[in-house]
């Protein structure tokens, strides 16, 4: 079974450090404390882009060919509010306050089979991402969740849906009630049994934070052949406004975190990787010009990440109009020269040869990026 895995950084990562562009000689001068230069062990990609040093993780995976970057990506619409940036993102509708579902759940919807896995859809998080919300069922994993569920608890749940005369409701309402609550132990006891099973990756280096015991749980589950096709994992704390740093700082130790967790990741998946995308994504990017405070402000051109998956990897996608004022959106940011639904419509179809119908993005024309 593909799987596609959506990874959101939530803040708005500073993508024009992650993915700097050291052919642009404005760089330098509008970040004359957070820029990273070649000295500092930039990790050149192509003539005009290179990786920042805490990436080096991912270098291997660039020089391969599995992974990609997408540059000046973003929403069409010009907020710069963490809620409805991220709202519009996740439920592919920018603006668009009427639309409930977010597209991940539109996918599964639309795509529902008969015989299909009840882990289809998980997000590695407390609370279901927006992404996920809707009409079909998806399943919160919390972390740590493999060690609450011990067999008395499920036990107890057990015989409370086992007493159909104890339900203080209508015979129909309490049949429905009764079969969603075994379907539910059934799945929390199948995720145990996976969870709990030892270890198949020792060896690997894993990172100890709490995205990387996502990603390690998601390993497993993938390798379980669960039938799992569809997973979110959160990262917070990117809104980097204050000692963001250059090749060192807050920024730094989280970039350093999220590669070696991804490098992880993709190590543990092994061959499964070709069948697997991992796509990351942020709400909108920041300014370009560094601020007073060691940081970056709120902005819109953004980037994203293309792990594996088939994608055309080993370059920077996207239209690059570079960093003169006369280029940059409102005279300070990155202007978005990529929808960010040209994207994510290109990995449904890349991964799963799914042909975003008209409508499943609602006012959207869709644009053509060779991602894969």
């Amino acid at each position: 079974t593909p799987l596609l895995v959506v990874v959101f950084l939530r803040g708005g990562a500073d993508f024009l450090n992650m993915v700097v562009p050291v052919g642009d000689p404005t760089y330098a001068l509008v970040r004359p404390t957070i820029g990273l230069t070649e000295e500092d062990g930039l990790l050149l990609l192509e003539d005009d882009f290179a990786l920042h040093p805490a990436l080096a993780p991912l270098e291997p995976l660039w020089d391969d060919g599995e992974l990609a970057a997408v540059t000046c990506v973003g929403s069409p619409h010009v907020t710069r509010s963490h809620f409805d940036a991220q709202d519009f993102m996740e439920r592919g509708a920018p603006g668009m306050r009427h639309v409930t579902t977010g597209w991940l759940n539109r996918y599964l919807q639309v795509t529902r089979r008969e015989d299909e896995s009840e882990l289809r859809a998980v997000a590695l998080q407390n609370l279901l991402p927006r992404a996920l919300r809707g009409d079909y069922p998806a399943l919160a994993l919390p972390p740590g969740l493999g060690r609450k569920l011990d067999a008395d608890t499920l036990a107890e749940f057990e015989a409370l849906y086992g007493d159909a005369g104890s339900m203080e409701t209508g015979p129909e309402e309490a049949g429905e009630v009764l079969a969603s609550g075994r379907a539910t132990i059934g799945t929390l006891r199948r995720l145990q049994e996976i969870l709990d099973a030892p270890p198949s990756d020792e060896g690997i280096a894993w990172p100890r934070s709490a995205f990387a015991r996502s990603l390690r749980s998601l390993a497993t589950l993938a390798r379980a052949d669960c039938g799992l096709e569809v997973a979110a994992v959160d990262y917070p704390g990117w809104d980097h406004h204050i000692n963001q740093g250059g090749v060192e700082g807050t920024q730094a130790r989280m970039l350093a975190d999220y590669a070696a967790s991804l490098a992880a990741f993709r190590v543990a998946l092994g061959p499964r990787m070709e069948r697997t995308l991992v796509v990351t994504m942020t709400e909108f990017g920041r300014t370009v010009a560094e601020n007073g405070n060691n940081g970056s402000d709120h902005g819109r051109g953004g980037g994203m990440f293309l792990l594996g998956g088939g994608v055309r990897g080993g370059r920077v996608h996207g239209r690059w109009k570079g960093l003169e004022t006369k280029d940059l959106a409102d005279g300070r940011d990155l202007p978005v020269t990529t929808d960010f639904r040209d994207v994510l419509a290109a990995s449904l179809e890349g991964l799963f040869g799914f042909d975003v119908p008209k409508g499943f993005f609602p006012d959207y024309k869709p644009g053509s990026i060779a991602l894969f």
